[in-house]
């Protein structure tokens, strides 16, 4: 039979103490600021996700031919507690912080979902596919709101096609038309943008699609319109003169709909536009500015991201005057570039920007943990970077993670000198300990930074795995520590 050993209390985990750190920081600051967050975005999710289920009801309502039904559960979407209100004031003038919460919680989706509803009960009700935009549905960011309602132009045109499908089935041939001079109107209209590689982008080669359906439901109907009538005229008969007369009846639009305006008579607009075409050109004279902005931050933050590098190799050398000048560049660059660009539109932080700002905290970090034997606190790097505006909190824990990773990089060049490199080597594990441990406390990691959970405990291993070779060295031994497992277990856990 198998046999348990007797319980023997071991040791404790570390057989020695850690070097000791200067300085350390207290993660346990950012744990009420992220619960906070995390309740604000579950709510956010919860009230778009019961906006979105009465849209889409809406939408089908719509498809029924009830838009009295449609105006009922567009009436109770209203009903709900607006982003603002959700969010609450002091979160909603902090415009980063504003669109990170929206575009993460499933709020934009819930917008485009209403405004292409409102788009088809516009066009069901008076022919126009443009309508007015609530204010429930401004994110109050210019290109945020411009790019939404061109989304919510070009799902409303796929929806049309589902509704152009039905109307031939009635053989009315001139609703059709109506849907195909409004899509060929918009395809015109947007193929005078520019778009960049996006969702707007990838929707938009999707329009001509549409375009060509509506076009081969128009000649479909058509020819079986012509047939019927020719049909009818050869019998000859009343019965099918009546059968042709009825389908012409019932293609053309009655009386209340020849009422609702769809297009131009002569030079003089009669009726409003079925598409709004002066709103679409001021969305495009605001997208191609934005563009332009956009590329202009791209292009800048990589001599940001250059010269941070730079800081980080010159670290290494222990060349700390050239690290301060590519850190003092950094910071000016970066606050020029804040101020003349990002500042007008939070769009812009994120990206390469927000990349760049990373990298600048990894080589402050990594400056202050060489020569000072410090790990930068959050107020500490924000006081020494002398950047014009505060860095987010992904941005500092997204440097601190990749601190680590030279950290480690570091300790295991210095077990090259033996023994003599033993406290180095454990005040590494120290500073690569503490980022562990301190983020361990946090609920969450924000913005995508759990993914860089294990390779930080990959180097955790690595370099306990390095102290324990050199112990054995001391013994006059050589051996090889045990590779570190994978950590994307882990990763996954802390991205919940």
């Amino acid at each position: 039979g198998i046999e348990a050993p007797a319980a023997v209390r071991p040791a404790s985990a570390r057989p020695r103490a850690l070097g000791e750190l200067s300085e350390a920081p207290d993660f346990g600051e950012f744990v009420e600021e992220l619960h906070r967050l995390r309740a604000v975005g579950r709510e956010l999710q919860d009230v778009s996700a019961q906006g979105r289920c009465f849209v889409s009801a809406a939408t089908l309502k719509l498809q029924r031919a009830d838009p009295g039904g449609a105006a009922e559960l567009l009436a109770r979407v209203q009903e709900l507690r607006t982003p603002q209100e959700v969010m609450g004031e002091e979160l909603w003038v902090d415009s980063v912080r504003r669109l990170s919460l929206l575009q993460g919680n499933q709020v934009e989706w819930f917008i485009e979902g209403r405004l292409e509803c409102l788009s088809l009960m516009s066009f069901f009700s008076i022919g126009v596919l443009t309508p007015e935009v609530p204010d429930a549905c401004r994110m109050g960011i210019a290109d945020q709101d411009d790019e939404k309602y061109l989304l919510c132009l070009l799902s409303a045109v796929r929806e049309l096609e589902r509704y152009a499908i039905n109307r031939g089935q009635a053989l009315d041939l001139e609703s059709i038309r109506v849907c195909l001079a409004a899509a060929q109107c918009l395809e015109q209209a947007f193929m005078q943008f520019d778009f960049r590689n996006s969702e707007l982008r990838r929707r938009f080669d999707g329009i001509k699609y549409s375009v060509r359906k509506f076009e081969n439901l128009v000649y479909e109907v058509d020819l079986a319109l012509q047939r019927a009538a020719a049909t009818a005229a050869a019998a000859g008969s009343a019965v099918g003169a009546a059968a042709a007369e009825a389908s012409e009846s019932e293609a053309k639009p009655s009386d209340a709909d020849a009422s609702a305006p769809l297009g131009r008579t002569g030079d003089t607009p009669a009726y409003p536009l079925a598409i709004d075409l002066a709103r679409i050109a001021e969305i495009k004279v605001r997208y191609d500015a934005f563009d332009a902005m956009r590329e202009s931050v791209i292009k800048r933050s990589r001599d940001v991201i250059k010269a941070a590098k730079n800081a980080i190799y010159a670290v290494q050398r222990s060349d700390f005057r050239k690290a301060d000048n590519e850190l003092k560049f950094c910071a000016k660059e970066a606050s020029a570039i804040h101020e003349e660009l990002v500042s007008k539109s939070p769009s812009l932080r994120g990206g390469l920007f927000s990349a760049s700002l990373e990298e600048m905290a990894e080589a402050m970090a990594f400056r202050a943990f060489k020569r000072e034997k410090r790990l930068l606190s959050r107020a500490a790097m924000q006081a020494e970077s002398a950047l014009s505006f505060p860095l987010a909190l992904h941005e500092y824990l997204g440097g601190i993670l990749d601190l680590t990773g030279e950290v480690g990089r570091m300790a295991i060049r210095s077990t090259q000198r033996g023994r003599r490199a033993v406290p180095e080597v454990e005040l590494c594990l120290a500073c690569v300990d503490a980022v562990h441990g301190g983020l361990k406390e946090l609920p969450y990691l924000p913005n995508g930074l759990g993914k860089k959970m294990g390779p930080l405990r990959g180097t955790l291993q690595k370099i306990e795995g390095a102290l324990y070779e050199l112990s054995l060295l001391s013994q006059g031994l050589r051996v090889q520590a045990p590779a570190p497992s994978d950590g994307d277990g882990e990763a996954a856990a802390d991205e919940s």
